[in-house]
């Protein structure tokens, strides 16, 4: 079997709470012994780190495209091209996200992602059609709809197996109903794009949504007598997802949710569009044009659409905006969103057994190295 040494290094354990200087072996794509002294196979590929931090790989659950490429449009090899820019910046794991478009033209890029081969696409995310008018953010007017069982079928139609996610407006018609569907098909249901009030949101919490798509952007904000959607979210047990590339969301809003919501309850997304990675200019993201200027992107009405952030970055300006330690920020893109996933006994640690999923980064938080299933794709 495969084994490597990756020696003196600083390693990240969100799972234990702890930076050691460590060393870890990997056999076989997994992580195999993370301490000091380890017995080393002979034969073991090995790579000194060089006192730089050890982590397990990023996990972004929302990604719209990268690299000049956009999910809902691309072809196949566009796939390939955008995961690998996610691989030069940490991203071991990424849900490829399909937003709001035609029922077939949904399924066609849900399809296209599943079939890309893709090494660090490990699922879908799909972002709507279901969602509120009013909070619909960049989601094309035309497309949004209420909920009914034969278009929920043809959105996910032979590729239960690969979406991950699903982003839902609760308090439109037929949502409880909506949310049964999402739980049967075994997919994490999640709030976003939405005017739900704050008890229906606790209250969809409490039927097992256990998550929040990009807290405060695209749903029903904080009054002291209507805590809203963005209240439940914080009020609630349930994972929030947030967008720290300080457009978005003002520092000062990342600082108060890092105080107020558990640091095992926050994972931090890029929501990037094909524009990330690339200069300002023209994008797309489905079937409507994207301006970027000075790295925000926007529609023409001046509506925020998405993000050029990267996770890396997102995982510095967490540290930089909120306070939070570097530990925090690691498991904000890590093993939190690997939990809500429920596939902490995959990724997201270091546990012996685990994928071999890592991410090498120095004090400036630039990617070194970037390995999948133990090897060095980056």
């Amino acid at each position: 079997m495969n084994h490597r040494l990756l020696k003196n290094a600083r390693v990240v354990l969100p799972d234990k709470d702890k930076i050691m200087r460590a060393d870890v072996t990997l056999e076989g794509g997994k992580i195999r012994e993370v301490g000091k002294d380890l017995n080393v196979p002979e034969n073991s590929d090995i790579i000194d780190l060089e006192g730089n931090y050890l982590s397990p790989g990023f996990i972004d659950l929302q990604v719209n495209g990268a690299a000049g490429v956009d999910f809902l449009t691309c072809q196949l090899e566009g796939v390939k091209r955008a995961g690998k820019t996610w691989l030069e910046h940490g991203v071991t794991s990424f849900l490829g996200t399909i937003i709001t478009q035609g029922l077939d033209e949904m399924h066609a890029g849900i399809k296209r992602l599943s079939r890309s081969g893709t090494p660090n696409l490990l699922g879908i995310h799909v972002e709507g059609p279901f969602l509120s008018k009013e909070k619909r953010g960049t989601h094309n007017p035309t497309h949004v709809r209420e909920p009914d069982r034969s278009s929920f079928d043809r959105i996910i139609k032979n590729c239960e197996e690969e979406i991950e996610l699903f982003t839902f407006a609760p308090e439109v018609d037929g949502g409880e109903q909506l949310l049964n569907w999402i739980k049967a098909e075994g997919f994490v249901p999640s709030i976003g794009h939405s005017t739900a009030s704050y008890e229906t949101a606790l209250d969809f919490v409490g039927q097992g949504v256990s998550s929040f798509t990009h807290l405060f952007n695209g749903m029903k904000g904080i009054h002291h007598r209507q805590p809203g959607t963005a209240g439940a979210a914080l009020n609630s047990s349930a994972f929030t997802g947030v967008i720290a590339d300080g457009l978005h969301l003002h520092p000062g809003a990342i600082k108060l949710i890092e105080k107020i919501k558990s640091e095992k309850r926050i994972y931090l997304v890029s929501d990037a569009i094909a524009a990330a990675g690339m200069e300002d200019g023209q994008y797309v993201l489905g079937d409507q044009e994207i301006t970027v200027e000075d790295g925000l992107a926007k529609l023409d009405d001046g509506t925020i659409a998405g993000s050029t952030l990267t996770l890396d970055r997102a995982v510095e300006n967490y540290v930089n905006f909120s306070g939070a330690t570097l530990l925090d920020a690691v498991r904000a893109v890590t093993l939190n969103p690997a939990r809500l996933l429920n596939r902490a006994d995959q990724i997201g640690s270091m546990k012996e057994g685990s994928r071999a999923d890592l991410v090498v980064f120095d004090e400036n938080y630039e990617v070194k190295y970037t390995l999948v299933e133990g090897e060095v794709l980056y």
